[in-house]
C-alpha cells in the first residue's frame, strides 16, 4: 500500500514538466574570474519563459542583465536577449529531476559607446520541486561571450534560480 502512495506522489509532482505546461521564472549568477591578469566580478539576473512543446523539453526566450566589474576600471553593464532549451532527463527522487539547458544571445554593452556581443551557455543541475508549481535548480554552466573584434571570454559558472510550472498539460 505504502509503494502506490509514492507512485502516485511522484506522478503528481512531474505533471508539471508535461507537454503544453508553461515555465515562467528566472536565475540570478554570482562570477569570479580572471581574465588577462585583472580580476573579473560578475552579477547577473537571468529572467525567463517557456513552453513545453513535449514531456520534459521546453523552448522559451531569456532576458539578461549584467553588471561587470573589472579590476582597475569603472562597472559596465549588459543586456541580452535570446532562446533557450531545457530538457529534464532523470528522475533523481520523489521530488527532484536533473535537467539540461543550452541558450544563446545576442546583446548589448554600455560603457561609453556601445558594442554588441553574442553569448551562450551550457548548464545542468538537479530541480528540487519544493511544491507542485516552484522548483530550486541549481546549476553549473559553461558560458562564453564574444564581442566583435576580441577573443571570446569563456568562464565556469554556477547558477541558482526558481521556476514556476504552470497547468495547462495533461492531467493526471
Amino acid at each position: 500500500m505504502l509503494a502506490g502512495f509514492n507512485f502516485i506522489i511522484i506522478v503528481g509532482l512531474f505533471a508539471q514538466t508535461q507537454k503544453s505546461n508553461w515555465l515562467v521564472g528566472g536565475s540570478a549568477l554570482f562570477n569570479s574570474q580572471e581574465v588577462e591578469g585583472f580580476n573579473t566580478t560578475t552579477f547577473l539576473v537571468n529572467p525567463g519563459a517557456g513552453y513545453f512543446i513535449m514531456d520534459d523539453l521546453a523552448i522559451g526566450a531569456n532576458i539578461q542583465f549584467s553588471s561587470i566589474k573589472e579590476e582597475g576600471y569603472d562597472a559596465f553593464t549588459t543586456l541580452a536577449f535570446g532562446p533557450f532549451v531545457r530538457y529534464y532527463f532523470v528522475n533523481l527522487g520523489p521530488k527532484t529531476k536533473l535537467f539540461g539547458n543550452g541558450s544563446f544571445g545576442f546583446g548589448n554593452v554600455k560603457y561609453g559607446d556601445s558594442e554588441s556581443f553574442t553569448t551562450w551557455e551550457l548548464s545542468a543541475g538537479p530541480a528540487i520541486f519544493l511544491n507542485k508549481h516552484v522548483a530550486l535548480e541549481i546549476a553549473l554552466g559553461y558560458s562564453s561571450q564574444k564581442f566583435q573584434d576580441t577573443d571570446a571570454t569563456n568562464a565556469f559558472g554556477f547558477r541558482v534560480g526558481f521556476q514556476i510550472h504552470l497547468g495547462g498539460g495533461k492531467s493526471q
